[in-house]
Order: structure tokens, then C-alpha cells, then sequence
């Protein structure tokens, strides 16, 4: 059963209950969930990285790592970790030619060497590389292994899945616990499958081979297909949808997802409690594979 609270003060506070909170949310709620962790928890021993962040522009990465190694008086060497974020290919390369998803590797590099046990994030695997996700996500499920609680803020749930720890989203000014497991109705094997799905775009109704689409994603009461990097809206349930398609290779692999196993190329394991499904589209998206289907998966395509 999913738990629910009122305010941004009483969740956060239960943050050592869940190890880590991620949090789906618009930019104006992510600035009061920053205050309200602020308020909570203050700066002492905690690390940052904020939307915002954009470093000294005229330094290289390597000055910028070292000169954050030499202020927290690291353990670890800045070499240590840019090799770690893969970030040694561009250590001469200055701030402000360097992409986002290389700025954001830089960041997390910068809060590596603090070594700190808490962190409040803020949007960190938007607008990156599928590379540069699977490097983040790796970090930080090694960090939450060893104890360091986080707490995130992205507006997209599948984003805040993909972290360790236990997602939520805002509605009706209460955050809900996005539930990771939910059993729905079996399909009838020898019922009749359409062989497109229908999807809403302005005014146009468009029609889809399976095969064309990557995954289906339910958010915020609605569901849409992914289908070459473009969202369309279905009026489909996530349980009819899951009925339609399962005889094309399709596969509930979270509450919220339902992936076309075709496209998947890798099942990634973060942590003990945390897997996610990595696409072979153009952005390779991570996708939240939930831990109880995990095992039904690999039974099921015989990986």
C-alpha cells in the first residue's frame, strides 16, 4: 500500500526510513523541497549538486576537481575521480565548452570527493547521455550501499525509479509513494490482439505497429507510447495495454512500465533493490525494472 504525506517537512523527515527519497516535481515545488530539506538538515556535511551549477567557466576540469580535492581535504585524488566519471579524456577541456551530460559527471565527481553521507540532487539525469545515466547510477548505488542517504528532485518519475531508494510524486498536495509492485490481470492466450494501437496527437489519431514502440510509461494518471523518441497519449489502461501487447514481446517490468523486450539490450543492476532495463535506441533509456519481476523476466525470455 502506497504511504502518503501531507507535507514537504514530513516526508523528508522520514528519510531515515527509506534510505533515500527521489522525488517527482515541477522546478516551483523542487525550490520548497530544497528549503524545506535546508531547514531540516541544513549544510554541514552534505553535498550539493543544483540545477544551477555550472562551475568556474574558465578553469579546466582537472583545476576545477583539484582545487574541491585541496577545500574538503579529501581522501580521495581528483585522478581517482575523473577516471571514475570518465573524465579523463577531457581533464584539459574548460568548463564552459563542456556538454551538459559532461558537466553533470563533473558535479558528481566534485560531491565524490567530499565524501559525504547525504546529498540533495536536483535534476541529475535529464537531458544526459545514456552513458553518462549508466555512470551516475552506478555511483550512486555503490554510495547508497555503503549508507549515504540522497534525496532528489526531477520532473520525471521514471528518472526518480531509476534511483536507489523509494520514488514519489506530488498530487493533490499530498506526495504518494510511486508503488513498485502491482499484479494485473493475466491475458487470455488464445484472445484476439490488434495489430496497432491507437494514440492521440493535437487532433490526429495515429496508429502504431508494436514493434515501432520502445516502452509505455504511465504518468500522472495518463499513459503514453514511446516511439522514436516522441510521447503520444493512449486512452488505454496500463492493464488493457498490458493484455494487448504482451503476445507481441511485451513485458509489465514495473507498476508504471511496460517495455517491448525487443529493444532491450541489458538489465542493469545497480544495487541489491535497484535494476533497470537499458533500450538500444538512440538515447538507450533506462527504464525501472522492478526487483519482484526480475526473477519472472529472465523465466519468461530465458536470459
Amino acid at each position: 500500500m502506497e504511504r502518503e504525506y501531507k507535507t514537504t517537512e514530513e516526508l523528508l523527515g522520514e528519510l531515515a526510513r527509506y534510505g533515500s527519497i527521489h522525488i517527482e516535481c515541477s522546478q516551483e515545488e523542487e525550490e520548497e523541497i530544497r528549503k524545506a530539506f535546508l531547514q531540516i538538515y541544513g549544510q554541514r556535511e552534505t553535498s550539493w549538486i543544483l540545477r544551477t551549477d555550472g562551475g568556474y567557466e574558465r578553469q579546466t576540469v582537472r583545476e576545477y576537481l583539484r582545487f574541491f580535492e585541496q577545500l574538503s581535504g579529501s581522501r580521495r585524488d581528483c585522478a581517482e575521480a575523473m577516471e571514475e566519471f570518465e573524465l579523463g579524456g577531457i581533464k584539459t577541456k574548460k568548463l564552459r565548452f563542456c556538454t551538459v551530460s559532461e558537466h553533470m559527471r563533473v558535479n558528481f565527481a566534485r560531491i565524490s570527493l567530499a565524501e559525504n553521507k547525504l546529498c540533495f540532487l536536483e535534476n541529475p539525469l535529464s537531458n544526459i547521455d545514456g552513458e553518462s545515466q549508466k555512470t551516475i547510477l552506478k555511483w550512486v548505488g555503490k554510495q547508497a550501499e555503503a549508507g549515504t542517504k540522497f534525496v532528489t528532485t526531477t520532473p520525471s518519475l521514471r528518472h526518480a525509479l531509476l534511483m536507489p531508494g523509494t520514488a514519489f510524486y506530488k498530487e493533490d498536495g499530498r506526495y504518494i509513494e510511486a508503488v513498485s509492485e502491482e499484479d494485473g490481470p493475466q491475458a487470455d492466450p488464445g484472445e484476439m490482439l490488434p495489430q496497432k494501437i491507437a494514440a492521440k496527437s493535437g487532433s490526429k489519431t495515429l496508429l502504431f505497429e508494436p514493434k515501432d514502440i520502445d516502452y509505455i510509461e504511465s504518468l500522472n494518471k495518463a499513459n503514453f507510447l514511446s516511439v522514436r523518441n516522441s510521447t503520444y497519449q493512449v486512452s488505454h489502461t496500463m492493464d488493457e495495454l498490458e493484455e494487448m501487447l504482451k503476445k507481441f514481446g511485451f513485458f509489465r517490468c514495473h507498476r508504471s512500465y511496460i517495455v517491448n523486450v525487443q529493444k532491450v539490450e541489458e538489465i542493469e543492476k545497480w544495487t541489491k533493490n535497484s535494476y533497470s532495463l537499458r533500450l538500444n535506441n538512440s538515447q538507450h533509456s533506462q527504464i525501472p525494472l522492478a526487483k519482484g519481476r526480475v526473477a519472472e523476466m529472465k523465466e519468461t525470455y530465458n536470459w
